[in-house]
């Protein structure tokens, strides 16, 4: 189970704690002020509800995170998780300076990243948590209480563009990353490869420790993962070949060690349904990034509690609100597919091409389409970034598919060059010359999810000959 380092130094009747983000910090607040301090055990991106009630006897829990866009966020996050009430938090202050120095030669508080910093620079870490503050009503705020972010979001910009899909460096030139409480509609012919192309970068996303969520309404979700391990792998997939199960065997434990998490819905879904899934894995598993493909299946039926006289349109424009607030008010990503209105083979889809209303690309910080062009006997695949939001960058980056990693790289000379998976990080075991009784146990934390929304994602045995393997997408 999960703990808080140095929570068996807390005096039984304390009344209050700082709750850090690492535990160095942790230790310089006891140092400094005598304070209890404890520390989360995954860093600013987790608080596993087995920790919270550890937390539930204490009056008041001071939270000081990192001073950066993550540690923002997830302070704001935890506070929600253990009651805004009686969470305050710590963030520097001009004003705030140790005692017994020379002041004039002080470094001021607002350059302390974390409380290990603000100890090192002789800052006062008691005047700083006293002056912490609760937050904010949601629905009110005045420059105060966006102050320090702004500054921070104008002198440190490259924390704030979001996860970085690295696998297509010159798209993300343009989109600059995918960031929390966005929205991002997807829209492309049928066989284009959105499934393709987002596979891809949910693999970017979780092999950079970021917790995503796939909602796969199309396709179930073992072709899905059939896909999935082909991208992991860089390489097809041993179809057929008995003698390779322990190398299936090998791969599937390091793909199981990635935070990737898989809703139960297929075909036509209640949208409530699916929104109360969202927010289980938010909770328990703390997703940032979540895919939603797509659309038009999920309302591919009936929805109970909308009249008969509803069209698709009106099912779609209700989902789309949905998501948005739910992307905003949850701080996440959420990434839907679209699918586009009928129109002629080959021609190049725009804006008003996507299927339904306007709203889907209303309600959306950033619009992408997969085109694909005939010219000269060849086709020509690009993704058209139509709508950025973040800072307003268009444009458009060329994708190759390459058949044997089912991945795209933006150039057709770079085939696999460039695109071996990790072998060692935050949440991948080693991989180079291990044998599978020696791999390591995945370092991810499991749960068991709500029954009939949150999948486990076990993979055990080799799974069976998948079109995946020969196709593009579907």
């Amino acid at each position: 189970g999960w703990g808080l380092f140095g929570y068996h130094t807390i005096p039984k009747d304390a009344t209050s704690v700082v709750l850090t983000e690492g535990e160095y910090d942790a230790m310089a607040v006891y140092q400094s002020t005598g304070r209890p301090a404890v520390s989360l055990p995954n860093g600013c991106r987790s608080l596993p509800p087995e920790v919270l009630p550890l937390l539930e006897r204490f009056e008041e829990v001071y939270l000081w995170m990192d001073d950066d866009g993550p540690g923002r966020e997830g302070a704001e996050k935890f506070a929600r998780k253990i009651g805004v009430k009686r969470c305050r938090i710590v963030s520097p202050s001009v004003s705030l300076s140790g005692s017994g120095a020379d002041d004039s030669a002080q470094k001021s508080p607002k350059d302390a990243k974390d409380a290990n910093d603000a100890l090192l620079m002789g800052c006062d870490l008691e005047a700083m948590i006293r002056s912490a503050s609760v937050l904010p009503h949601d629905g009110i705020l005045v420059f105060g209480d966006l102050r320090e972010q702004v500054r921070h979001e104008i002198f440190h910009p490259d924390k704030y563009a979001g996860v970085k899909a690295t696998s297509l460096p010159s798209f993300m030139n343009i989109v600059k990353g995918f960031r929390r409480g966005e929205m991002t509609v997807l829209s492309g012919p049928t066989g284009s490869g959105k499934t393709t192309f987002l596979g891809q970068l949910s693999l970017d996303f979780a092999e950079q420790g970021v917790n995503t969520l796939w909602g796969s309404f199309e396709i179930k979700n073992t072709r899905l993962i059939h896909k999935l391990l082909q991208q992991f792998s860089r390489s097809p997939l041993p179809l057929g070949e008995p003698d390779k199960i322990p190398a299936f065997e090998a791969l599937a434990d390091r793909f199981d060690s990635l935070p990737l998490y898989f809703m139960k819905f297929h075909g036509g879904s209640d949208i409530d349904d699916v929104i109360d899934a969202m927010e289980y894995a938010v909770y328990v598993h703390d997703v940032e990034h979540i895919i939603l493909d797509n659309l038009q299946f999920m309302i591919s039926r009936d929805v109970p509690g909308i009249r008969s006289s509803f069209d698709k349109f009106d099912m779609q424009d209700i989902a789309i609100e949905k998501f948005r607030k739910f992307a905003t008010e949850r701080n996440v990503h959420v990434n839907v597919v679209c699918h586009p209105r009928k129109e002629d083979e080959g021609s190049k889809l725009g804006m008003s091409s996507i299927y339904g209303s306007a709203k889907a690309t209303q309600e959306a910080d950033t619009v992408l389409i997969l085109q694909q062009e005939a010219k000269g006997g060849s086709k020509r695949k690009f993704v058209e970034v139509k709508k950025n939001r973040f800072d307003g960058t268009l444009g458009s980056c060329p994708l190759h598919f390459q058949l044997e990693s089912g991945r795209y790289t933006e150039s057709p000379l770079m085939g696999m060059q460039g695109s071996a998976p990790p072998s060692s990080g935050p949440n991948l075991p080693k991989q180079e010359h291990l044998k599978p009784e020696d791999l390591p146990k995945p370092k991810i934390p499991r749960s068991e999810g709500m029954s009939g929304t949150i999948s486990t994602r076990q993979v055990t045995k080799p799974l069976g000959k998948s079109p995946w393997s020969e196709i593009e997408d579907s």
